[in-house]
């Protein structure tokens, strides 16, 4: 049936639509394989034909694979030749069940122009330690203008990509990869990945960008860690969302990191960013961070952010130049539960003349802010707590060394029952 995919694929006409029924199983490929980016990598299915529409609204597509991999796989290839190719409708289960190995597999790798996915579900899981990644949208060129895979759109859809048993190698689980393309969209779509390991190096990423002038509106956007007690620090890692790209608008999502050792809503090192309207949390983990914001000159404005964590930082804060408002803030532990809590977190040197108004920092039990002395302005926030929390307080700068030791991170343990 492969051999049929890729022929009908290859015979399309110009703006043509091609249709697909049945249950369509993709075996590996006996070629030899090629240069996609720097790596060696094979793919079941190639796209090489432009402007045309492939609609798999009859067909179910499954690839199970019980060999060992000796080059990274792709599932679909679409080639830079491929412009303003339209898949929709794909029903895509990948079930891997082989070695543990240092080798990628992708559902969807993208390196086209225009690439439109609609509709789709992609599910692609693994018994064993592997980097996996749902849609892989590749423009490897670091540049405001132009890259090859710009203007993707993922839309109406689900990615799920997951580890679902332990090991000891390596792996990061990602959702959706966009590498340096610019002027992507992902919208009304959910994304979930789970890893199950040991600390940073085996982790889940729902979405990572690093690419400029994307936007990401009205998605569940979900990585998790496989530790639902949230006790041990030394569990995966768990980020819901990662941002390195300039110029992103995040708005009217849910993001959660959860059931990690360390999990994180919303990392965003991408300068001028817009962060809005989203809810995002921190959950069930020892070490929690609704934002971590390092990035300078963004606006993070009319978003809930939760944590369940042990020693919640609802919003740590590096950079500069920035407007955090209107934000409603909220632990949401018991505070005999709590090891050390702040609202926002802002200690860094870097994190200057910042406008940090109107917020409102409810139960966290060690501060309500903290900040370097010299954070900008700061006014107008409410900032509440539990009344039996004794010692709280609601402004501290750094030279207040009794909180500055409360809230040190090397003081985070994991709890062994």
């Amino acid at each position: 049936m492969a051999i049929d995919i890729q022929q009908l694929i290859d015979s399309a006409k110009l703006f043509s639509e091609v249709r697909f029924a049945g249950e369509i199983n993709l075996e590996l490929p006996k070629s030899a394989c090629f240069y996609v980016g720097k790596n060696f990598s094979k793919s079941l299915v190639t796209i090489t034909k432009p402007n045309i529409t492939l609609d798999f609204s009859d067909a179910i597509v499954r690839v199970d694979i019980a060999e060992p991999l000796d080059t990274d796989l792709n599932i679909f290839f679409v080639s830079s030749m491929a412009k303003n190719v339209e898949i929709k409708n794909l029903k895509l289960y990948v079930y891997l069940n082989i070695p543990a190995t240092a080798r990628q597999i992708v559902g969807i790798y993208n390196t086209a122009y225009g690439l439109k996915l609609n509709n789709c579900f992609i599910e692609v899981v693994s018994e064993s330690q592997l980097n996996l990644v749902g849609v892989f949208n590749n423009g490897n060129l670091d540049t405001h203008m132009e890259t090859r895979a710009d203007n993707l759109v993922i839309a109406n859809s689900c990615i799920k990509v997951q580890i679902v048993q332990g090991g000891m190698k390596d792996s990061v689980v990602y959702g959706v990869y966009n590498n340096l393309a610019n002027s992507i969209s992902i919208q009304n779509t959910f994304v979930y990945s789970t890893n199950i390991g040991f600390g940073k190096k085996q982790a889940a990423i729902g979405v990572f960008t690093n690419g400029r002038f994307g936007r990401f509106i009205g998605c569940n956007i979900k990585a998790n860690g496989s530790h639902n007690t949230g006790n041990l620090k030394e569990q995966a890692y768990a980020y819901g969302f990662v941002n390195e790209g300039l110029y992103n608008l995040i708005e009217s999502n849910n993001i959660i990191g959860e059931w990690g050792g360390q999990c994180v809503g919303l990392e965003n090192k991408g300068d001028f960013a817009k962060v809005s309207g989203n809810k995002i949390l921190a959950t069930h983990t020892i070490k929690g961070r609704s934002v971590r914001k390092y990035a300078n000159d963004s606006i993070v404005d009319g978003n809930i952010l939760t944590s369940t964590s042990r020693n919640p930082r609802l919003f740590e804060q590096e950079g500069s130049n920035c407007i955090i408002t209107n934000n409603m803030m909220e632990g949401l532990q018991l505070p005999q539960t709590y090891r050390s809590s702040v609202g926002i977190y802002a200690a860094a040197e870097s994190a200057t003349e910042n406008l940090i108004s109107q917020n409102i920092i409810k139960n966290v039990c060690d501060c309500g802010i903290f900040a370097h002395k010299n954070i900008g302005f700061v006014q107008n926030n409410i900032i509440t707590t539990y009344a039996e929390s004794y010692g709280f307080v609601k402004l501290a700068t750094t030279e207040n060394s009794a909180i500055a030791n409360k809230l040190d991170e090397s003081r985070i343990h994991s709890i062994l029952d």
